[in-house]
């Protein structure tokens, strides 16, 4: 009677409970961000219907300066939690909670200040109001899904991101129906269901005692693991929100308009960038104490692949049936439907964006930030380069250049990558295996 599995059957069996787990923690992700990203999809098919592009055009202006603020909250805040929950013991959990939940607090109260001081001297102070309101809500919102996120608690975290993502849909509605939805009306709208999905989640979650003496030396480590990332995502940023900026600018706000309409087609795609680009610094970062970067990368590898046949044939129809996706989206009579090209050219660089921000994802997870932020710097600086394509072409000129960065920032991750690769050795578990 056989006691005991032969070497290849035991390491099968290791491969497949590893895949297992990948595949249920990618599907959770999905499932989750999958609900983020179609209640944001369908709030900005509203809007894009019902408000003018002049205001629709600030609403994108809103939104970019909001996920460059909440760049901040991830960087210093959810990261280094998600990077430090792994090795600490469970019963530590509810005090990091605790002192983590103090910062993050802080932190927002500042960024609120900036932002309704920047909304007021841009000449929009009817708003300002509304707008700190939706901010701080959706700060509230966030932090405490990426407390339970942090556990890779996805599953729990789809009750609050439903109530928050897919109630605000409801909302909007009725504004719409009682000819009551406005710019300011709909930021309030947005403030009231992000609490309400806070408290969802803030329910499942378990708070102790804040311990004041630690939070000076958490601060510094929350830093220390945080800086580069921080960096990171501020180049992430300033190539994806350069071009609505250069349009106001150049070709007012209903270009940022257009723009924004035609990347709405692209955005369908952000379940499953935002997805497994959640899950992989987590798992990387456990699997790189166990393996080193080359379990990191196997790990980061069997999550990019997990996602690339949704990215890719969303991509597909965007290529391949733009109008009709225009139509579906924005009506007969929309002023968006002559964007076909920016949109072929918009899933495509978001195709790539999907590869390329997967590979600096797992740079991060691996304790390889500086690599990472070489990265996405790359990508800046094409997109710096690429910008002056704005100015003859508006809005097809900065979907050509978002294109540019973005297969630039590709090609740079993969062979930075492929080079920290070979220019290690293969962890010893993989060399008594092939032996």
């Amino acid at each position: 009677m056989i006691t005991k599995l032969p070497p290849v059957a035991a390491a099968m069996g290791r491969l497949s409970g590893a895949g297992r787990l990948i595949v249920d923690r990618a599907s959770w992700t999905l499932i989750d961000q999958g609900v983020v990203s179609l209640g944001g999809f369908i709030l900005n098919l509203q809007l894009a219907r019902s408000l003018s592009s002049a205001d629709y055009g600030i609403f994108a202006l809103f939104m970019g300066t909001v996920f460059m603020l909440r760049s901040l909250d991830f960087s210093l805040i959810s990261y280094p939690l998600s990077v430090r929950l792994c090795s600490l013991s469970t019963d530590a959990h509810p005090v990091t909670l605790a002192n983590t939940a103090v910062l993050a607090t802080v932190l927002s109260g500042l960024l609120a200040v900036a932002l309704a001081v920047g909304t007021i001297m841009l000449g929009r102070a009817d708003i300002a109001l509304a707008a700190t309101a939706c901010y701080l809500a959706w700060q509230a919102q966030e932090m405490s899904r990426r407390f339970l996120t942090a556990h890779f608690r996805y599953r729990s975290a789809v009750w609050g991101d439903a109530t928050s993502f897919l109630g605000q849909i409801f909302v909007i509605a009725a504004l719409s129906s009682a000819d009551a939805l406005t710019l300011q009306s709909a930021l309030y709208a947005l403030a009231v269901m992000f609490l309400a999905g806070a408290l969802v989640h803030m329910a499942q979650l378990h708070f102790g005692r804040p311990c004041l003496e630690e939070l000076k030396a958490l601060c510094r480590e929350h830093y220390r693991i945080g800086k580069w990332s921080l960096l990171t995502y501020e180049v992430v940023l300033l190539r994806t929100q350069l071009f609505p900026w250069v349009l106001a600018l150049f070709a007012g706000t209903a270009a940022t308009a257009s723009f924004q309409a035609a990347l709405n087609v692209a955005n369908v795609m952000n379940p499953v960038i935002l997805g497994i680009g959640a899950v992989i610094p987590q798992a990387t970062a456990q699997q790189r104490l166990i393996g080193g970067l080359h379990g990191a990368w196997r790990v980061a590898r069997g999550y990019i692949l997990f996602g690339l046949p949704p990215v890719m044939l969303l991509a597909a129809i965007g290529i391949l049936a733009p109008d009709l996706v225009l139509r579906l989206m924005y009506g007969a009579d929309s002023p968006y439907l002559d964007l076909s090209l920016a949109v072929r050219l918009l899933v495509f660089a978001w195709a790539c964006e999907y590869v390329g921000e997967m590979i600096a994802k797992t740079m991060l997870g691996a304790d390889l930030g500086g690599s990472a932020f070489l990265v996405n710097s790359t990508g800046a600086i094409a997109a710096i380069i690429a910008v002056p394509l704005v100015i003859p072409y508006g809005v097809l000129g900065a979907c050509l250049a978002l294109v540019v960065a973005n297969i630039t920032r590709l090609l740079f991750a993969w062979l930075l990558m492929s080079w920290h690769l070979t220019r290690l050795d293969q962890p010893a578990a993989d060399a008594v295996s092939e032996g």
